[in-house]
């Protein structure tokens, strides 16, 4: 047991550096892009933004793929599997989960380099704060692998 034990903790530590690391690439990338902007400025309804559209749709479907494919990945895995491909499995599914989370993220910071419009830099805060709520638990991860 205190072998399992050290095993996700150590699990837990890594997972958690690879959640920080994907969180700061639209936090970083928004960050040069907005220092880079010649005139932001903030319109938010803009009757005929067409990209208004797109970041909605992306978003829309990053949400649902992302929690999609987490569940399809996780109940692949058996129930007599080792520890170690259970982890190895919640590792390649929650990553999963935060690149379908990311991508969204980055489309709107590359509409915001397009438009100057600060509505899309907002939207990648909002997006940044739901991966931050995402963050890998070792609660989480017992009740995701039904390990008890």
């Amino acid at each position: 047991m205190n072998n399992s034990n050290s095993e996700i903790s150590g699990f837990i530590i890594k997972i958690n550096m690879l959640h920080k690391a994907i969180m700061a690439s639209p936090i970083m990338l928004g960050t040069v892009v907005y220092l880079l902007a010649d005139n932001p400025y903030l319109l938010i309804l803009n009757a005929w933004d067409l990209l208004l559209v797109f970041a909605i749709s992306a978003i829309v479907l990053g949400f649902y793929f992302s929690g999609l494919f987490f569940k399809k990945y996780l109940s692949g895995i058996s129930n007599n599997a080792p520890l170690s491909q259970k982890l190895e499995r919640y590792q390649t599914a929650f990553l999963l989960k935060m690149v379908f989370l990311e991508m969204p993220a980055l489309v709107s910071v590359a509409i915001f380099y397009l438009t100057q419009n600060l509505l899309y830099l907002i939207i990648v805060g909002g997006i940044v704060a739901y991966m931050s709520l995402q963050t890998p638990k070792k609660e989480n991860i017992i009740l995701s692998l039904d390990l008890r």
